[in-house]
């Protein structure tokens, strides 16, 4: 089977993303994504000089196919009309799972409450900038950014419809280092 590898999180500011596909071999339903803009920093690194960037090279991003989205997982997912206007860009994106389908997720005073809880997030890059609730609809998960303030997300073009997701983020890869993803 044959992977794409595609650019990634592109537009610096907006966090949003566009595709550039290349045909690399890999193991059967994996693939090799890689970022280009800081929509995901810290814990996914585009490379310098790009504005918000942290590191001399960019991490590549490997995803699967999995049935069930779990909360705080990273998901590689194709952009629809909306994220398309509103980022600016199309392609695919790279973003972390706040909420699933039955959620409401909150965002005051710089946090994000999940279900009236205020959400411990340790991979966040600075608060959640903008105000709101947002109930997650049937078949649909809400994601953000961890570089909140680089990023076009759920925040602006609403929840994203799982049928979108192409896959879960497993492993980063910077440099020679493998960096498994919980």
């Amino acid at each position: 089977m044959k992977a794409i590898a595609v650019a990634l999180a592109g537009l610096a500011l907006a966090g949003c993303g566009s595709g550039e596909d290349k045909t690399i071999p890999a193991q059967a339903a994996e693939e090799t994504l890689e970022v280009i803009g800081a929509s995901m920093e810290p814990t996914l690194h585009c490379a310098r000089p790009a504005l918000g960037c942290s590191a001399a090279r960019r991490d590549e991003v490997a995803i699967k196919d999995e049935a069930q989205i779990e909360r705080r997982e990273i998901v590689a997912f194709q952009v629809g009309a909306k994220a398309r206007r509103e980022c600016g860009a199309g392609g695919r994106f790279i973003k972390r799972v706040i909420g699933l389908s039955g959620d409401r997720v909150s965002i005051r005073g710089g946090a994000v409450y999940l279900n009236g809880r205020r959400m411990q997030e340790p991979y966040a890059n600075g608060p959640t900038d903008g105000s709101g609730e947002y109930d997650v609809p049937s078949q649909h998960v809400f994601v953000l950014g961890d570089n909140r303030a680089q990023s076009c997300d759920s925040r602006i073009w609403g929840p994203l419809a799982v049928r979108r997701i192409v896959g879960v983020a497993f492993e980063i890869q910077r440099g020679s280092r493998r960096i498994a993803l919980p």
